[in-house]
């Protein structure tokens, strides 16, 4: 059974909650602008970002189906229960952006998605982009799971940067190799649900020549690109970039002439922004990792 352990609310923003699952693991599911559920798709992740505390565990297994759908559910229900039957309607939509990565989780979420899809509250998700064959699933379409759109986690703009900030990635080369012959396939109103995520890292992906060569392979797609502020957490020493900087990339991004957004307040709240939620291991595996 799954069921909200703890709920973390700080004034009108994001309701993060601890969401307990029958083996004793956890994970994190976050209510942002009070219609929107963010959830995890799995007990860590291998992808391994140093930046992100996600998968600072590492990765302890994926979730099951009705562990999925079992979060929109359990939050529901304690919404419901707290706050009257009107604020649990206002959930209308789901992103399968927590922790874990999707597309390591995939039959599991593509059935998610056709869930969410038959209760009209449709499901986007955020993926580093592996497997490609995966990929390639979720973006043909023809054959896709019914999502309403995909991020994906770039954060570099040459190789050797992209081992770095997602080591258990796909390389940016064959990435983008795949996107550029799935996206000219799709349909103008499909192509507006995709966006390049870059995330700023402080002297790690913020130089002039890392920004032009991401914008190197990102203009020919055409998609939205979402420049992300960094939020620190206690699991890395990475750190932000000032706000000169921020604005100046932004700036740097724009005058190339691409749709362009900023990051909203929930992304960068300490209280479930990006890369802030976590996962804690069931009991038993912790113990046997500790020996």
């Amino acid at each position: 059974m799954v069921r909200i352990v703890e709920e973390h609310r700080e004034g009108d923003g994001n309701r993060r909650f601890v969401v307990g699952l029958d083996d004793g693991a956890s994970v994190e599911a976050v209510l942002y602008r009070l219609d929107s559920l963010c959830v995890s798709s799995q007990v860590g992740c291998a992808v391994g970002c140093p930046f992100c505390a996600s998968g600072a565990n590492g990765l302890d297994r994926p979730l099951r189906l009705g562990e999925l759908t079992g979060q929109v559910e359990a939050v529901r229900a304690h919404i419901e229960a707290t706050d009257g039957p009107e604020a649990a309607l206002a959930l209308r939509r789901v992103t399968v952006s927590g922790v874990g990565e999707p597309l390591h989780n995939h039959e599991p979420v593509a059935q998610f998605v056709r869930w969410c899809r038959e209760r009209d509250m449709p499901a986007s998700l955020t993926t580093s982009g592996g497997p490609l064959r995966r990929l390639g699933e979720w973006l043909d379409p023809d054959a896709a799971p019914p999502h309403n759109g995909i991020t994906f986690s770039i954060h570099a703009g040459r190789e050797a940067t992209r081992a770095r900030t997602v080591p258990r990635g796909p390389a940016l080369g064959p990435l983008f190799s795949l996107l550029g012959e799935a996206i000219p396939r799709l349909s103008r109103s499909r192509k507006r649900k995709l966006a390049l995520a870059y995330l700023l890292l402080a002297d790690l992906n913020d130089g002039d020549e890392e920004i032009d060569a991401f914008l190197e392979r990102a203009a020919p797609l055409g998609v939205k690109i979402h420049l992300y502020r960094y939020n620190p957490v206690p699991t890395s020493t990475q750190a932000p970039v000032s706000d000169a900087r921020y604005q100046a990339i932004f700036e740097r991004v724009r005058a190339v002439g691409l749709d362009v957004r900023r990051s909203s307040q929930a992304r960068i709240e300490d209280n479930g922004g990006c890369g802030t939620l976590i996962a804690l291991r069931r009991p038993e595996r912790r113990l046997r990792t500790a020996r």
